[in-house]
Order: structure tokens, then C-alpha cells, then sequence
């Protein structure tokens, strides 16, 4: 079947009710029908049915669109929104912008992407950022957007086999890591393999592994998506693993429907950490140490409209004695990250943004957490911007802190 029958077939499936519509943060936001789920499936429609030509307006309204598929999850035709999105932008070509053009060229390449993040820790740490900060010259380069949304990049972190002797008493995981995460995230990884070997897990981390491919399909790049589905596939097999296990829940939602866009799987069930430690933890232990704080939970989209197990991270958390934890206010709306939607789209991803800023400020916790590392980065970023002085960590440091 062709991508054009492909997405008649979907569209016609659309009964066009309107019932999606509260649940669509841009409709809610801008307030215009082609900005809803129902507009946009009228417009993917007439394209691939020829009674639209391609123009900047209609690309527009579905670049504006965060891919968040709250629509999705509450369709009772169950259109398949998100595929239908993702095939019609990858037919209209369109070359991203700069910001999300390097980024995309720097996480499809994981050696390259190693030696980017070397570079950037020695520009960090040597006062050159400083020194490009004042001067303006990220500006005339075009690269603020993406630099102004980069955290301190930490220190290099190995990860290899963890595998104790007597560890593995109830099976093997494999972890993993993606792209950003690689970098960025080494204290959560070897957080997460701590937990899991406390449980009786032994971890295996294949350095085989990269990026799981959502930025560059969600962006119409499929063919590079499709390759980095397969390394990641590559990586794994051979393996005996009970589960394969990500960190994120924005890698999480792609790696778990690898078999439904390439028609080839992981050879063990995906799952994300939070999912996976509540799912297995055993009702002996292990014993948690009090952590008397006040904490508000962010809910990723993809944690609650693909994964569908919105629970999962609070369920988790509510083990720690003293906790006190609260979702975060208007938890049932994207924050504005929404994978590279930051850098595409970055004004409206501000304002899509300051509803969670804004009750972060009401609720005042001790901490925010989120188990997506692109939520976490835009929440931080946001926070930053507007002097509030809150760490935004994930659900599971926290966790392991109090084993």
C-alpha cells in the first residue's frame, strides 16, 4: 500500500466528531479549527487526495502540531493520529530548521556525538561560553536557540555489564541508553542499574546502541529512522534478556513500536524504568530510607497517551516513606517539548510551557521530576529563564537515593 492510500485510509477512518478537540493544546491555545486533530485530518486528507496542493500554510499547521496524541487516546474511532502525522510530513520534504538540523546530524551519529559532547564540556568549563554569550556571536550564527537550551554537560560516565556474582536472581535487562541521554544522563543510568541489580537484575548496556530514531521520524527523515531502528535492534540480539529497559519515556514510546513502523521488534518487551521497577518489585524489600520532602510529578505525553501507563512513576514514588507527592497542575496537557518541537516551534513551545511554570510557582515543591529527558530539559530551561531556583531531576535518582 502506497503512503497516500496509507493515509486515506487512516483519515476515512475519522468520523470528524470533535471530541478531541478539548484535548488538543494548540486548538486549546490558538483556537483555530486547522490547529485541532480534526482540522489537520481534513488537511492530510485533501493533500493525499489531491484536492489540496502542499503550501506553507497547511505545512504550518502540522509543524504546529506537537505530536503529543492526547487526541489519539481519546478517539473512540481510534484513528491512528500519530501515524497518519508522521507519514504526511515525511511526504512534504520539508529541510528543518537550523537549530534541529544539527541536532539531528549530531544524534544519528554516536561517535561523532561523543566527540560534539567533549567539545561542548570544554566549552562550558574553559569560559568560552561566556565569552560567545556577550559577543552575540551565537546569534549571528544562528545556534542560540539550541545553546540556550543545553545544560551543563556533566562529566563522562562507563558503562558496562553490571552483573555481580548472586545479583541476577530473577533474570537479565538490557538498558537503554539512546543519544542525549548517553551524555547527559550517566548518573540516572547508573541509578537505574543499581536499582535494578538491588532487585536482582543483571544489566546489560550494549555499546552498539544509539539514538532510537523519534526525532528523525517524527520529523519526516524515515529512512535514517528506519537504520537506527535496526543498529538499536542489532544491538540487543544475541542477548538473553527478560525486558529491555529505557530511561526515558520519549524513547520509550518509539522503541515500543518498532515493530508496528519497521515490521521488526527488540527481542525482549520494552519498558520504561518507572513501568518496569513497579511492575517487579518485590513485596520483601528492598527497604527504602525516608525522604521527608514535598515533590511535584510532570507527566510526559508519552508516558500517558503511548505508553498508557500514566501511573506508573507515582505508584512508584508513593513506596518512599514521608514522600509527599503531588502531580504537577495541568499534568493532562504537553508541556511544549514535545521531542525537537522546542527548537522548530520555540515560541509556541514557550507559551505551551508557562501554564507548568506557572504552577510550579503555586505548589512550590522541594523538587519536580520527569521521567523525559527532552521535558526536563524545557522545564529547566523555563524555570532558569524566569529565576526559579528548582532542580528537575527524574523519578528514579530519587529512588535510589533512598535505598
Amino acid at each position: 500500500m502506497s503512503d497516500t492510500d496509507t493515509i486515506l485510509e487512516l483519515a476515512d477512518r475519522c468520523v470528524m466528531c470533535g471530541l478531541c478537540l478539548p484535548h488538543c493544546p494548540t486548538y486549546r491555545l490558538l483556537r483555530n479549527e486547522a490547529d485541532s486533530p480534526r482540522g489537520r485530518i481534513a488537511l492530510m486528507q485533501a493533500l493525499a487526495g489531491g484536492k489540496l496542493a502542499a503550501s506553507e500554510s497547511l505545512r504550518q499547521h502540522l509543524d504546529q502540531c506537537l505530536a503529543c496524541r492526547a487526541c489519539e487516546r481519546m478517539c473512540p474511532s481510534k484513528v491512528e493520529y500519530g501515524r497518519l502525522l508522521d507519514i504526511s510530513r515525511a511526504g512534504l520534504q520539508r529541510p528543518p530548521v537550523k537549530p534541529l538540523k544539527a541536532l539531528l546530524e549530531a544524534v544519528a551519529d554516536g561517535q561523532k556525538l561523543k566527540r560534539d559532547a567533549t567539545a561542548l564540556r570544554t566549552y562550558q568549563r574553559s569560559g568560552l561560553q561566556w565569552l560567545a554569550r556577550r559577543s552575540g556571536l551565537l546569534r549571528g550564527l544562528e545556534l542560540g536557540a539550541l545553546e540556550a537550551q543545553l545544560p551543563a554537560i556533566p562529566d563522562a560516565v562507563s558503562l558496562e555489564r553490571h552483573y555481580p556474582p548472586g545479583v541476577a536472581s530473577r533474570g537479565e535487562v538490557g538498558l537503554f541508553v539512546g543519544c542525549i541521554g548517553s551524555i547527559m544522563e550517566g548518573a540516572l543510568h547508573l541509578a537505574t542499574i543499581r536499582l535494578l541489580n538491588a532487585l536482582g537484575y543483571g544489566v546489560h548496556v550494549p555499546a552498539q546502541q544509539g539514538c532510537c530514531g523519534a526525532l528523525h521520524h517524527h520529523n519526516g527523515e524515515t529512512d535514517c529512522a528506519r537504520g537506527l531502528a535496526q543498529a538499536n535492534i542489532n544491538a540487543f540480539a544475541g542477548l538473553s534478556l527478560d525486558a529491555v529497559i529505557s530511561t526515558a519515556s520519549g524513547c520509550a514510546a518509539q522503541l515500543i513500536e518498532y515493530d508496528m513502523l519497521y515490521g521488526e521488534a527488540l527481542p525482549a518487551p520494552l519498558y520504561e524504568v518507572c513501568d518496569f521497577l513497579q511492575r517487579h518489585w518485590p513485596e520483601e524489600g528492598p527497604t527504602l530510607q525516608p525522604q521527608p520532602l514535598r515533590v511535584a510529578l510532570h507527566l510526559p505525553c508519552t508516558q500517558r497517551n503511548v505508553l498508557r501507563r500514566p501511573d506508573a512513576a507515582e505508584q512508584l514514588l508513593r513506596r518512599i516513606p514521608e514522600l509527599e507527592l503531588e502531580p504537577l497542575a495541568g499534568n493532562e496537557l504537553c508541556c511544549g517539548a514535545a521531542g525537537s518541537y522546542m527548537l522548530s516551534e520555540p515560541a509556541l513551545a514557550a507559551r505551551l510551557r508557562q501554564p507548568k511554570l506557572e504552577a510550579v510557582k503555586a505548589q512550590q515543591p522541594a523538587l519536580l521530576l520527569s521521567n523525559n529527558t527532552g521535558c526536563a530539559m524545557h522545564l529547566a530551561g523555563g524555570l532558569k529563564e524566569q529565576g526559579i531556583e528548582l532542580e528537575v531531576v527524574h523519578p528514579v535518582l530519587l529512588l535510589a537515593k533512598s535505598l
